[in-house]
């Protein structure tokens, strides 16, 4: 069966046909086919098929009656706030995230600034592979506005949530990816009179995630030293995960930005904590130091749209994952590099320590990454990818975790291990490794 979504609402190669002329009008009508979706706020991100894309697109939904709330360049958590704030039916973003210049995505969220369910993406998803590529929706021709203040309302936003004074004088290194927050970062961190010193903040379309962002935090360990900085920040593209290092250059994943956050928000009665969201690759390390706090871990499937869909199931106000979505539900909808990171800077100031003490709360376990890149992914599904996890699982029986999945926004099978005894995972994760690259070649 056909697909248009993953993980993360559309993403594939720039060049491919979903971003041609022909399927954006077909994903136009498919989007405004129910009547449901008038009003639209959209944006984009800085990769160079970004603008273009952005102009089929803008004059396809216009051409079939959609009025347009025109952002220009934001960030995707801007774009979150700003469809709620300007009382949007839907909202647009143009991005494919932490991948490089080569692909791009679109996602969507809802009127509230969430991200569209499943049953919605469905939806969009049936009209897409039923429409006429050339027929238009006979409709009037809607409005384009371009809102000149969008950036202003989100900044004005996540600033509130900080009593500025605290953050003063503390000198920062943040990696701007060359993506969506290297304006936003910029204005916020001026304003709270933070030293920031700014790297990859040029963007010229083709550097977006380059050796750069939360994919590549090296880059601020190397630069919190050099500068003798207090803390090392990295968002990734589209400016909606961080990941963190310490004044030493150790690096500050998700699970430990979580660790943080849960604790300090506990003791301090800043949020109603009565339970954390994680997901199925969050490490057991921190499952347990929440455990310990006295609170309930629930865990969802990757994706951060699957995380707060859990945590609202659960009613939980904070939620994210090991690679940088952390959301935080009193004050926005979405995983927010910069609003996450201004809490940090706060928690920093409040406890006033070294951010090498703060983030030490407790001993991961040993985790194990692997990735096979794949040429044709409908290989896929030729493999039973979920009877080979049970089978090595039962091998590792309560030593360990294995988990093997298909990445829902690249062609991808991403391999997964976690173990308190690192020589275990080890030597599995190449088998499992060399035996899955055997079982793709002779399909």
């Amino acid at each position: 069966m056909k697909k248009l979504f993953g993980t993360d609402g559309i993403r594939e190669l720039a060049t491919n046909d979903i971003f041609k002329r022909g399927s954006l009008n077909i994903l136009s009508k498919a989007i405004l086919g129910n009547g449901k979706y008038k009003k639209i706020v959209l944006g984009r991100d800085t990769r160079k098929s970004s603008p273009i894309i952005e102009k089929i697109f803008v004059e396809s939904l216009k051409n079939q009656g959609a009025h347009i709330y025109l952002l220009g360049l934001i960030s995707t958590p801007a774009l979150s706030y700003l469809t709620k704030r300007l009382n949007c039916d839907l909202g647009i973003i143009i991005s494919a995230s932490h991948n490089l210049y080569q692909f791009n995505g679109i996602k969507f969220f809802n009127k509230n600034g969430e991200k569209l369910s499943d049953k919605n993406e469905k939806i969009i998803e049936n009209n897409f592979f039923k429409f006429n590529k050339n027929k238009i929706i006979n409709l009037k021709t809607g409005k384009i506005i371009n809102i000149k203040q969008s950036k202003s309302y989100y900044k004005t936003n996540v600033i509130s949530t900080i009593k500025e004074e605290k953050l003063r004088n503390k000198k920062v290194v943040v990696d701007c990816a060359n993506g969506s927050t290297y304006k936003l970062a910029k204005d916020i961190f001026t304003k709270f009179k933070i030293k920031a010193i700014l790297i990859n903040n040029k963007p010229n379309g083709t550097n977006i995630n380059s050796k750069c962002g939360s994919l590549h935090p090296q880059n601020i360990t190397k630069s919190v030293k050099k500068h003798s900085a207090d803390f090392g920040i990295s968002f990734d593209g589209d400016g909606d995960r961080i990941i963190c290092c310490d004044e030493k250059g150790k690096i500050i994943d998700g699970d430990k930005i979580l660790a943080c956050l849960v604790k300090f928000y506990k003791e301090r009665k800043i949020m109603k904590i009565n339970g954390v969201v994680g997901t199925i690759m969050s490490n057991m390390g921190l499952e347990n130091f929440v455990k310990n706090l006295g609170l309930n871990f629930y865990r969802s499937p990757v994706g951060d749209k699957f995380v707060y869909q859990l945590m609202l199931k659960k009613n939980c106000a904070i939620g994210g994952e090991q690679s940088g979505h952390i959301i935080l539900r009193e004050y926005s909808s979405s995983g927010d590099g910069i609003l996450v990171a201004l809490q940090l800077l706060f928690i920093i100031s409040e406890l006033k320590d070294k951010a090498s003490k703060i983030f030490n709360l407790y001993k991961p376990y040993y985790q194990i990454q692997k990735n096979i890149k794949l040429k044709d992914s409908d290989k896929i599904k030729d493999i039973e990818l979920k009877k080979l996890m049970n089978l090595y699982n039962e091998k590792l029986g309560n030593k360990g975790k294995v988990l093997i999945r298909a990445s829902g926004t690249e062609p991808l099978i991403r391999i997964f291990l976690e173990s308190k005894i690192i020589s275990i995972i080890s030597d599995l994760s190449k088998y499992i490794l060399n035996s899955l690259k055997k079982k793709l070649r002779n399909n």
